[in-house]
């Protein structure tokens, strides 16, 4: 007969046999489980230098803000004394520059296209009021009245405004001079 081997339901009874697929399994899950720890407390690490290099990173970008904030309201300081000190200066050099930059060509020759032929200037006084506009005071000498309203309808008709006749007097020539306000304008 053949000999059967039978069947042992006492698991307890060889207990090396029976523990070895246990160990087996703790053994895998065990590698396993150090192996993403592993790489669980690698990755840690990793982001907690980046985080660290990024709060260093924070604290000079914080650091070099408030240092350019104290610098701007230095300079701002300085530059504000320094308007307050060159004002006069500025407002001296505008003006020149104001003067400068007017077309006196212009003026002039709007001046004396509006002055009939029989008519002659005799002074000009100009002052700058504004950037582009220049109060002027002038003498004419008209040989009569028509000539003379000739003179302030021309004048009107090259934009020069507020035309006023100041004074008129009669020379012994038979000359009238008058002194005659008006505002120049420039165009651009």
């Amino acid at each position: 007969m053949t000999r059967q081997k039978k069947l042992n339901l006492n698991l307890a009874t060889q207990p090396l046999r029976n523990r070895r697929l246990f160990f087996l399994l703790f053994g895998v899950l065990g590698v396993l489980f150090i192996a993403v720890l592993s790489w669980g407390g690698y990755t840690y690490l990793k982001y907690k230098n980046k985080n660290n290099n990024f709060e260093r990173n924070r604290t000079q970008i914080e650091k070099k803000i408030r240092n350019e904030q104290r610098e701007e309201r230095r300079l701002t300081v300085q530059i504000e004394e320094a308007a307050k000190k060159y004002q006069s200066q500025v407002t001296l050099l505008n003006t020149l520059i104001l003067k400068k930059s007017f077309s006196w060509a212009d003026f002039l020759s709007a001046l004396e296209e509006a002055l009939p032929e029989s008519c002659y200037i005799v002074s000009l006084e100009p002052f700058l009021t504004e950037d582009n506009q220049m109060e002027v005071r002038l003498e004419v000498a008209a040989p009569n009245l028509d000539e003379l309203l000739k003179l302030n309808k021309n004048l009107y008709e090259k934009n020069f405004s507020s035309i006023r006749i100041i004074s008129e007097s009669a020379k012994e020539v038979g000359l009238l001079i008058s002194e005659i306000s008006l505002i120049y304008e420039r165009t651009f």
